[in-house]
């Protein structure tokens, strides 16, 4: 049995010894850091592929899927009220034009 902790997506993939971690639901495209916990909860897309993620990119993923849903992580029972809520003011996709 491996001792080894499990990891988040590391993003960028770039060659530098410098790395950031980020949780499962950040986008690539999406240069914002992950806010709090990294696994506060589960977002599941209409086909039932889901992603683990901080409370910033799972309200950010969940404005982006079509009818998406988002459940929380054990302890952490309020995050997924507070991502249905930040969700609904975000445009989908909100860092692409978030510079603008």
């Amino acid at each position: 049995m491996s001792t080894a902790p499990l990891r988040p997506a590391l993003l960028p993939a770039s060659a530098s010894t410098v790395t950031t971690l980020r949780c499962a639901a950040a986008h690539s495209e999406d240069p914002s850091p992950c806010e709090g916990a990294h696994a506060v909860v589960r977002v599941v897309d209409q086909h039932g592929d889901e992603a683990t993620g901080c409370v910033h990119h799972a309200a950010r993923m969940y404005a982006s899927l079509v009818r998406p849903r988002v459940y929380p992580s054990p302890g952490h029972g309020g995050k997924a009220i507070e991502v249905y809520k930040r969700a609904a003011a975000l445009a989908p996709f909100a860092w692409v034009n978030a510079a603008a």
